[in-house]
């Protein structure tokens, strides 16, 4: 009876620390990647927008993004994914990343 007790409680906490293991590896992280650009200055225009189910921010006329990030689009709720997919223009760095950070965390 012991023998299948201890047996039992191996498998569950094999279980439980399988279970945690695997959403580490799988819980989305809000890393940001911001490379340096030449393209930025004081007065751009910055959008938020998606490149596939990802959040990314351009400068304004840009054709690389400025910002990107690991965050899903699809994680966030409707109305805010829809503003996103059609891009949200922020006037200020720190605007763009008060908005990254609410988005992303």
């Amino acid at each position: 009876m012991k023998k299948i007790f201890y047996a039992t409680c191996i498998i569950v906490l094999g279980c439980v620390i399988g279970s945690h293991i695997t959403a580490l590896l799988t819980t989305q992280s809000a890393e940001v990647s911001a490379p340096v650009s030449d393209q930025q200055s004081p007065d751009s225009t910055y959008v938020l927008t998606c490149e596939g189910d990802r959040i990314v921010a351009f400068v304004k006329g840009a054709r690389e993004p400025f910002l990107e990030t690991t965050t899903a689009v699809s994680s966030l709720p409707r109305d805010v994914q829809m503003s996103i997919r059609q891009g949200i223009e922020y006037n200020s760095l720190e605007e763009l990343y008060e908005a990254v950070e609410e988005y992303c965390s």
